[in-house]
This record gives C-alpha cells, sequence and structure tokens, in this order.
C-alpha cells in the first residue's frame, strides 16, 4: 500500500495498491488537484472515503464522482451537512459544498475491502456526529479528530468535548503504532499522541 498526500486546505490522501494501481482518495478539497495526481502516480480512484462532512473535507467529492465513477462513502450523521452550508461551515469560506448522493453509508465497524487492501471504520464523533476514521495498514485516517499535539475543534453544530475524548481513547487503546493521518497539519504517530497529546488532560 502506497500513500500519498495531497495537500491544500486539507490534507488528501491517495491511497493505492502499486500492483493494481487502483485506490481510494481519503477526502477531497480540489477534485482537478486530486485526479491530476491520482493520474500522475497512474492511479485509477474507485473511492471516495469521506472523514467528515465539514465543507473543506467535500467540497471537490461530487466533482470527483463526475470525474471517475468512484464510489463515496460516508457516516449516516453526516449526511444531513452535505447540502447545509451552516452545519459544513461553507458559508464561512463562502463555498457552496456540490451536492451529491453517499453509494455506502456507514455507521462504524466496518471491515471494508477495496482495491485488494483491508479498510476498518471507527466511528470517532466529537469533532462533528459523523466523524469516522479509516485504518489500514499501520496507518489511520482520522479527519481532525486528532493533529500532532493537539485535537480538533468541538465548539461547532453537534461537536462534543466528552465524546471527542472518548473518541481518541478508542484509538490509544487500539493495540501497537502506528502512523497518525490528520485532516490538517503533519502526519504523527500513535505512540507519540498517546505520550504527547494533551486531549486527555484538558477539560
Amino acid at each position: 500500500m502506497r500513500i500519498k498526500n495531497i495537500s491544500l486546505i486539507t490534507n488528501c490522501y491517495l491511497v493505492y495498491d502499486e500492483s493494481s494501481k487502483e485506490g481510494f482518495l481519503v477526502d477531497c478539497y480540489n477534485a482537478t488537484l486530486c485526479r491530476k495526481v491520482a493520474e500522475e502516480e497512474g492511479v485509477e480512484i474507485k473511492a471516495i472515503l469521506v472523514t467528515h462532512g465539514h465543507y473543506d473535507h467535500i467540497t471537490g467529492v461530487a466533482a470527483l464522482k463526475k470525474l471517475t465513477g468512484a464510489k463515496i462513502y460516508m457516516h449516516k450523521s453526516d449526511i444531513e451537512k452535505i447540502a447545509d452550508s451552516t452545519k459544513n461551515f461553507g458559508w464561512l469560506a463562502r463555498v457552496n459544498v456540490a451536492p451529491f448522493d453517499v453509494d455506502v453509508v456507514l455507521e462504524g465497524g466496518e471491515v471494508l475491502d477495496l482495491c485488494g487492501m483491508k479498510v476498518s471504520v471507527i466511528h470517532t464523533p466529537g469533532h462533528s456526529e459523523g466523524s469516522v476514521c479509516y485504518v489500514a495498514d499501520g496507518a489511520i485516517f482520522c479527519g481532525d479528530l486528532l493533529f500532532r499535539d493537539s485535537y480538533g475543534r468541538y465548539d461547532n453544530y453537534d461537536g462534543s468535548f466528552e465524546k471527542l475524548k472518548k473518541s481518541a481513547e478508542s484509538l490509544f487503546a487500539l493495540d501497537g503504532n502506528y502512523r497518525v493521518l490528520p485532516g490538517h497539519d503533519r502526519e504523527t504517530t500513535l505512540d507519540y499522541e498517546r505520550k504527547h497529546n494533551p486531549v486527555l488532560m484538558d477539560i
């Protein structure tokens, strides 16, 4: 499995099998850029995995689906945000999110078989009610749940610090170390965040 970070406003991750050259994208802000990078890598995008429904993670999803035919995966609790700029925060950036239909509605606990890779879905509410993390081959794509030495906002529509803290604890309880690939800023590791992330100390 290879991971390529397509960073603009948001970290979007192209994840693919090097043999088949089939892969999936985690979040999509700019469809043109994401497809361009995929074409440069020679990768066919088969799926778009959404970590949560805020505009900076979904603005390019509708366009990328039209360009690639990829299936969209998203948690059921964040689907309401797609067409509501007050809930997806598009109004803050004067961005209108093009509507799209979700092909695979997630609840958490699923193990997806995508492009020859097993991807586990963990429901991790707190930053938003429908936030999820995707775990594949030693990497956690955590959206805006955790950042290096920090964690996501919870003072927004359907956010909750109590839920965010419990979600972080559920990741810290996983066995072993993982690469942690957040929606913004640089990557980190689960061992580092277990020791340094303030989410377990803040109230």
